[in-house]
């Protein structure tokens, strides 16, 4: 029972974090507005970033609001089933998603990195809002992802646990 417990916990968390994610691309799309309707270049250059930034927030914190739910129903559906499956599948998905976030954390640092490099190539005050943008767009990826892998991390640990026991 503390397999269903725990996977409930964690998907409550992914939740919690889509809703958040999802107010913050409110305003987020508030700040788009008003950049749009500022004339400032450094402003205007940060645009494209923070409109790509509103959408993968908006889009991602939606789909955690939608679908996890419907994941824990799953689980709970296979372990109905089968138990040992239902524990197998989870733990097998945990360990994927491990790995992909821990990827993730290095790509989002050497696109920050990047960012940085490129403001300084760069001299007009377009790019330089580009570049700036796009530093938010990297920090805000590796923020995002990080407390996804953290809530993860321990998700896993308990699922290793009963997996031992």
């Amino acid at each position: 029972m503390q397999f269903l417990e725990e996977t409930e916990i964690w998907v409550k968390g992914e939740v919690a974090q889509g809703k958040i994610m999802l107010a913050i691309a409110l305003l987020l799309l508030v700040a788009v507005v008003a950049i749009w309707q500022s004339g400032h270049p450094v402003l205007k250059g940060m645009l494209v970033p923070l409109s790509l930034l509103t959408l993968i927030v908006g889009g991602y914190g939606g789909f955690q609001v939608a679908a996890r739910p419907g994941h824990l129903t799953k689980v709970q559906e296979w372990h109905a089933e089968n138990p040992a499956t239902a524990h197998e599948k989870e733990l097998t998905k945990a360990n994927k998603d491990h790995q992909a976030y821990s990827r993730l954390k290095l790509i989002w640092v050497a696109l920050v990195i990047a960012a940085a490099v490129l403001y300084y190539l760069v001299s007009k005050e377009y790019w330089k809002g580009l570049s700036i943008g796009l530093m938010l767009l990297f920090v805000a990826g590796l923020l995002l992802d990080t407390a996804l892998h953290h809530r993860l991390l321990a998700y896993k640990k308990v699922l290793e646990a009963v997996n031992n026991s």
